[in-house]
């Protein structure tokens, strides 16, 4: 499972190139995942991307959400509050 979401985020990666990846969700509250995906993202590139988001500084450009488990419903919140303003 590892390998396969690293090689998503490879993809992702090069074909978009996101200033930061923010992996959130039930399976990301494991907390053995995410230095795991990070180990297997840089390793996979195999200096192939060189830039120090990825080659050295990885743990502030693959994060996990701040809120964590509600990140999804206040971001659901916040964007209710906005449309209520627009109104």
């Amino acid at each position: 499972m590892v390998l396969n979401l690293a090689t998503g985020l490879i993809n992702f990666i090069l074909t978009l190139a996101p200033e930061r990846i923010i992996l959130g969700g039930g399976v990301m509250e494991q907390p053995q995942l995410l230095p795991l995906i990070r180990s297997q993202v840089r390793d996979r590139l195999c200096s192939y991307l060189e830039v120090p988001q990825i080659m050295t500084d990885i743990d502030t450009y693959i994060v996990s959400p701040k809120l964590g488990s509600k990140a999804g419903i206040m971001g659901a919140f916040a964007l209710a509050q906005q449309a209520r303003k627009q109104d």
